[in-house]
């Protein structure tokens, strides 16, 4: 197959490639899954755009519609993981800030401190 040259699609490579590698670099120094998922799904936008640049689009159709469709539903996985998250910190949070307020008896105001007097 002939190289079929795109100048969108080869930059739009690079930059999968750069964020393939910002994502396992953020992942193994915050051990976060989120930068992880996000480079893993790019990374198969990567694969994609390799092969329509290679001339594989029309014979691999089928296969480069599941890669991006897997690419996306990662990416879609990795944003509820990370609101799941998100929420139950805020709840645990909440719930310190209702204990405290409970134990001592005190007041707190908008932004969950204790009132001044």
């Amino acid at each position: 197959m002939a190289i079929e040259w795109d100048p969108i699609i080869f930059i739009n490579l690079i930059l999968c490639i750069i964020i393939v590698v910002l994502g396992w670099l953020l992942f193994k120094k915050s051990g976060e899954k989120l930068p992880l998922y996000v480079g893993v799904a790019f990374g198969l936008f990567g694969v994609s755009h390799a092969a329509t640049l290679a001339g594989w689009k029309v014979p691999l159709t089928i296969p480069l519609i599941i890669i991006r469709a897997a690419a996306y539903l990662l990416v879609i996985y990795a944003l509820i993981m990370y609101l799941r998250a998100t929420m139950i910190q805020k709840e645990a949070r909440q719930a310190w800030v209702d204990f405290f307020q409970e134990e001592t008896g005190g007041k707190v105001n908008e932004d969950n401190e204790p009132e001044k007097i």
